[in-house]
């Protein structure tokens, strides 16, 4: 038996529109929904954290609101640790509202 793992680094979405039209209104990653151990944070320019899980995502992925309020049109800097031993995956997710 061959198991394969997925690649996350390159399923990572850069953007996303959370406008209630059904289509990216969430920013989900790949094969991180729900697994233990996976922190994801997300920051603003300022450098305010903005999200924070530690089971991965949630199932629905995040939908780009901070403390129940949508956040701005932006880039937003991410942290996700997958705690294997691997690097932290860094970049920026846009909200395009």
């Amino acid at each position: 038996t061959i198991n394969i793992a997925p690649c996350l680094v390159s399923n990572i979405p850069n953007a996303f529109t959370p406008n209630g039209d059904g289509d990216n209104d969430t920013w989900r990653v790949r094969y991180i929904e729900g697994r233990p151990n996976v922190t994801v944070e997300v920051f603003d320019r300022w450098g305010r954290r903005v999200f924070f899980s530690k089971n991965g995502l949630p199932a629905g992925g995040w939908d780009g609101s901070f403390n129940g309020r949508n956040l701005p049109m932006d880039s937003y800097f991410y942290l996700i640790n997958l705690h294997d031993g691997s690097d932290i995956l860094k970049g920026t997710v846009t909200i395009i509202r």
